[in-house]
Order: C-alpha cells, then sequence, then structure tokens
C-alpha cells in the first residue's frame, strides 16, 4: 500500500486539485491533509497552480488545458500541481 505522502502525488499528477478535492478524492478531511501538504509544498514536491499576469504559473504544463486556473479572469482557486521533483519521485516510488 502506498504511503499517504505518495497517494498525494499520484492523485495531484492528473489534474491540479484543491485540498477539498483531495480530501474528497483520498477519503480524508483537508484539516488531516493540511501537514502533509505543507510537508509536500516545503519539499518542493507540489507548488500552487497560480495565474501570473495572464499566463498560468505552470509554464509549459503539460496539464495546462485541464487547470481550472490557466488564463482565467476569476480569482484563482487553491489549486496544487506536481512539481519535476514529485514527478520524478512519483515516477521512482512506482517503479518499485
Amino acid at each position: 500500500m502506498p504511503s499517504p505522502l505518495a497517494r498525494i502525488l499520484s492523485a495531484v499528477s492528473t489534474a491540479p486539485r484543491t485540498p477539498a478535492e483531495l480530501a474528497r478524492d483520498l477519503g480524508s478531511s483537508e484539516d488531516a491533509l493540511s501537514g502533509m501538504l505543507v510537508t509536500l509544498h516545503a519539499g518542493g514536491y507540489v507548488q500552487e497552480a497560480v495565474p501570473e499576469q495572464g499566463a498560468c504559473a505552470c509554464g509549459p504544463c503539460a496539464l495546462k488545458s485541464l487547470c481550472r486556473n490557466a488564463d482565467s479572469p476569476a480569482p484563482a482557486l487553491s489549486l496544487l500541481r506536481l512539481t519535476p521533483r514529485g514527478a520524478a519521485y512519483l515516477a521512482r516510488l512506482t517503479a518499485r
């Protein structure tokens, strides 16, 4: 069974997610996930997906077409996306 942190990384790898969506998808609560999300963010495994001056902060992200914050005039949702470091770590975990 994958670790809770690996389950979060896996969930975020398919599309940017809000903490509420992650909690629902993982059968947890936002409060329970909060510390793990802080740990993953501080370690550089996930980052916020926020718009910057009309362009997505995710740059060449392959999931840009799925991101609700990309090129949106609406206020940004708190969306988390996988970083290259997070993707590499997840690939190592799934290769085992």
